[in-house]
């Protein structure tokens, strides 16, 4: 096992939590928790926010939620737009729907053990 560190930038506010998944396929990705890796929320201590994660060398993706309110849902208007922050790793454009895991895929190694996340408030 490693420590991966993750440096989230622009959050809104310190309310609520950050939820943070890990995957290492598209299974799942990027909604079904149940099949990341790695999955579990923060308190926003400061900002940017960095968090540590230990799991082995190997490619993932990062999916986040800024749960402003801690009621474990991404909430979102009534066509479906995202009311509170969201962010996956490499900072894909996201103009419709969510990214793929290959435009959020990185290599986890011991040349690059740090990934920065851009919280994106839509």
């Amino acid at each position: 096992m490693a420590r991966l560190k993750v440096t989230i930038h622009e959050l809104r506010n310190q309310k609520g939590e950050v939820c943070l998944a890990l995957f290492e396929s598209e299974i799942g990705f990027p909604k079904d928790e149940q099949k990341a890796v790695f999955n579990r929320c923060f308190a926003i201590t400061q900002i940017p926010l960095t968090v540590s994660v230990e799991v082995p060398y190997g490619s993932y993706s990062v999916s986040l939620l800024h749960d402003e309110n801690q009621d474990g849902e991404l909430n979102t208007n009534f066509i479906g737009v995202p009311q509170e922050g969201i962010g996956f790793s490499n900072d894909p454009r996201i103009i419709k729907g969510t990214p793929s895991f290959e435009k959020t895929r990185f290599d986890f190694s011991a040349d690059s053990e740090e990934v920065q996340v851009t919280v994106k408030y839509l």
